[in-house]
């Protein structure tokens, strides 16, 4: 096998742009022919995702939650995706939509990915391996028990590898509103996401603890001077916000967040061993498959 690609079974080869008139443009793309051109020179291609690339809903802010809680809230949960910035465009300007750059589509033009505090970031689907390239060199996927972040920790065994960032795009149909796009059903007009569905909700609740179980031990491998002072930072965020998000969902699940921060944090060195270990076994096996 020459390419491993992955995709998403919520995604699907196309983007959605706004014109100057704000109407939806929708183009498709060729997201495996991009990636086997792109990897020709590289050892992992991956791509940029539309449409509802996060589970955060739509939320109009009133005096239970405010602008600034949900940012507290966000900082506090966030990661390489999702951040404050991310955000505040994406879910709080455009509805919980993030639309197509027609700049990166139309240039065409792929860059390497830097490394910064120990990782290259990749996403964990429109992802490319080059097995020609680096078979033997590839580190294993790997998250704590119950935990998102996959291909966060894979970001953090990259250093050897040369990452480009391809100009191909997938839209993630996230809460899966769309699924006949892919029979030419193209919309004109895009849904906000729902803050008052208990599907969205509970997708919402969902996402927010797989982050906050994964996101003690992304601190310790990337940012171990500054481990103990973030996770003090978290809880007095989560301890401030947390009760208006349950107020404002009517549900008091939001409070498990925090039960899972001091779990997954008393837990850390454990799970830094787990992966460490996991990551040595995983060369060990594929030194012995070359060696074959």
């Amino acid at each position: 096998m020459d390419r491993l690609i992955f995709l998403d079974d919520d995604e699907y080869p196309i983007s959605v742009m706004k014109n100057k008139f704000g109407h939806l443009v929708w183009m498709g793309q060729g997201v495996v022919g991009n990636h086997i051109k792109y990897s020709n020179d590289a050892d992992i291609t991956h791509g940029y995702h539309c449409g509802y690339i996060s589970p955060i809903p739509f939320i109009q802010f009133n005096e239970i939650i405010t602008q600034h809680d949900f940012k507290t809230f966000i900082s506090a949960i966030s990661n390489e995706i999702v951040t404050w910035e991310s955000v505040k465009e994406n879910i709080l300007q455009n509805h919980g939509v993030t639309f197509a750059d027609s700049e990166i589509i139309n240039n065409g033009f792929a860059s390497e990915v830097k490394e910064e505090f120990g990782m290259k970031f990749i996403s964990g689907a429109n992802l490319c391996f080059n097995l020609k390239n680096c078979r033997n060199r590839l580190p294993p996927f790997f998250n704590p028990p119950d935990a998102r972040g996959e291909d966060t920790f894979m970001s953090t065994a990259l250093s050897e590898m040369k990452v480009l960032r391809i100009p191909v795009y997938t839209f993630h149909d996230g809460f899966l509103q769309y699924q006949r796009i892919l029979r030419g059903i193209l919309p004109v007009e895009l849904q906000p996401v729902n803050a008052t569905s208990p599907t969205v909700i509970k997708r919402f609740i969902a996402a927010a603890i797989g982050w906050i179980r994964y996101k003690p031990l992304m601190i310790y491998v990337t940012k171990p001077n500054d481990y103990f002072s973030v996770i003090e930072k978290m809880r007095e965020d989560l301890w401030k916000v947390l009760p208006k998000f349950c107020s404002f969902f009517k549900t008091e699940k939001f409070m498990q967040i925090e039960e899972e921060l001091e779990f997954y944090h008393k837990n850390v060195r454990k799970h830094f061993d787990s992966f460490t270990a996991r990551k040595k076994a995983w060369r060990k096996l594929m030194d012995y498959l070359m060696n074959q």
